[in-house]
């Protein structure tokens, strides 16, 4: 029986960056880290105004998380054999636009079952994108881009802590929001 043979036969050293692009790529993950551990947070400050706009029931608004969970639990697989087959670059930039993309048009929705549709969906463009409880797309992009182990360390402690600091601030800020202009804000 002969032995698998490898996705890559890409045998050549990996480019060296420069430090200035590494760090441009660690604020670049961070960053997206940031934003999407800070609207899942800032989401649970709404709710309470989402069931009273929408007239939504407790377990209508339990699915505005749990959809979205689903199908991000869902489809991390896909997204890590999408991120194996094509460019992680290509996938990472997917995942991201099509977030952005269908975040913004939940924040236009004023009726409960658009809104529940578009948060399930939007679980499927975030399968795609690092999350900080998966060790996925980001986490492989972190150690092609910094190879040194000191270097990784320092970078994945860096990327951790934006998601710390997000999952308390959203809260502060998806309060703000709700109470200065509207829950739509945290979308």
């Amino acid at each position: 029986m002969s032995p698998l043979l490898p996705l890559s036969t890409n045998i050549h050293e990996p480019q060296r960056l420069s430090l200035a692009r590494k760090l441009i790529l660690l604020v670049m993950f961070c960053l997206t880290q940031f934003i999407d551990t800070l609207s899942m947070s800032a989401l649970l400050s709404a709710i309470p105004a989402l069931e009273a706009s929408m007239g939504m029931t407790e377990i209508q608004s339990t699915w505005v998380f749990s959809g979205f969970r689903l199908t991000f639990s869902s489809f991390l697989l896909i997204s890590g054999r999408l991120s194996d087959v094509y460019n992680p670059k290509t996938v990472f930039i997917g995942g991201v636009s099509t977030l952005g993309i269908l975040s913004l048009c939940a924040g236009f929705v004023y009726t409960t079952v658009p809104i529940l549709v578009l948060r399930a969906i939007t679980g499927i463009g975030d399968h795609s994108r690092c999350f900080c409880d998966d060790d996925s797309l980001c986490s492989k992009l972190l150690v092609k881009v910094f190879p040194d182990p000191l270097e990784q360390a320092r970078a994945v402690g860096f990327f951790a802590g934006c998601g710390a600091v997000a999952n308390m601030g959203g809260l502060v800020v998806g309060a703000m929001f709700v109470q200065r202009v509207s829950y739509h804000w945290v979308f």
